[in-house]
């Protein structure tokens, strides 16, 4: 395991981070699952896939993709003093390769 994962001065980035790899996720199955339902064509629009979905599926995916960029974001506001901003991107790395990161995952 990845020493950076049990840090005690990186524990609250490290749980953003997770966070933020978790919503990634359900954003990733909640979007397949509108795939499923009204159809993979149409203009793809970032962060709610598709411009045909239906409004409330649209937001529904806008409002994860931005929790997701909240989280990541949070979790770099919360890094320590005298901790790198290229460790922090280790970071990210190493919980969205320990959960799996979705297709946003962590902005590393």
């Amino acid at each position: 395991m990845n020493k950076l994962l049990t840090r005690p001065d990186l524990q609250l980035s490290c749980q953003l981070f997770a966070l933020a790899c978790h919503v990634s996720r359900a954003h990733d199955s909640y979007a397949a699952e509108a795939l499923k339902v009204h159809g993979d064509h149409g203009s793809l629009i970032s962060g709610c896939v598709r411009d045909h979905f239906p409004e409330h599926v649209k937001n529904t995916l806008r409002a994860m993709a931005l929790s997701v960029t909240k989280y990541s974001d949070s979790a770099y506001a919360a890094r320590p003093r005298g901790v790198r901003y290229s460790t922090m991107i280790q970071l990210a790395r190493a919980v969205a390769a320990r959960d799996g990161s979705g297709y946003y995952g962590p902005r590393a």
